[in-house]
């Protein structure tokens, strides 16, 4: 397969390849063949995180930090000069209200109950997940599935073989790899990219309107 020349922001270089697989993947019916260079950047993703509501960003273990990185990148890096920063939040940041509801109800449903007190129809809410949901991080699972209910939109990053998350979001980025270590690492490119995209596409949007 012939992989397009683009030009890469930031210095980044397409990444087309993990451990000899194509860095591929699908989101509903649209396929991720060219690394960030593909439609789901410059389309799906874009339309969903542009318009200026909430951002509520969640995850578990390791890839908090990565939760944590959209949530700042949002709310600061992608906003051109002057304009309204994104409301971007990550939901592990606030380790009392979140012990408190893993302590007091049902473990599974801790990221559910922190979206109870904020999530509104039109919402984004970003979630980054290893295995999906798929006998994994059943919190993550239940919380997407009460956000889409909720008229929010969902943008799910996966590894592995992508789990419910990636079969039910509005939008799943899969990392086809089978390690816990490369996916996260991996994620976390994919959110840089992400973020250099929806920066490009705010600032369009300024210089047009």
């Amino acid at each position: 397969m012939a992989y397009p020349t683009i030009s890469a922001p930031y210095g980044f270089k397409p990444l087309n390849l993990i451990g000899g697989q194509v860095f591929a993947g699908s989101t509903r019916n649209l396929p991720i063949q060219y690394g960030y260079a593909t439609n789901i950047f410059f389309g799906d993703v874009v339309a969903i995180t542009r318009g200026f509501v909430t951002r509520l960003a969640m995850t578990n273990g390791g890839s908090a930090s990565t939760a944590q990185h959209f949530a700042c990148d949002l709310a600061k890096f992608v906003i051109p000069p002057g304009q309204r920063p994104f409301d971007a939040r990550c939901l592990t940041d606030n380790i009392s209200l979140y012990t408190a509801w893993a302590n007091d109800a049902d473990r599974a449903d801790v990221f559910v109950n922190l979206l109870r007190g904020s999530l509104q129809r039109g919402d984004v809410v970003i979630a980054c997940s290893v295995h999906g949901g798929a006998g994994f991080s059943a919190d993550l699972a239940r919380a997407v599935r009460f956000a889409n209910e909720s008229g929010a939109s969902t943008l799910s990053l996966v590894g592995f073989d992508g789990g419910m998350m990636h079969r039910e979001s509005t939008v799943s980025i899969l990392v086809p790899a089978d390690s816990t270590p490369q996916v996260e690492a991996i994620h976390l490119v994919v959110e840089h990219l992400l973020m250099s995209q929806i920066k490009q596409a705010l600032g369009t949007a300024r210089n047009e309107g």
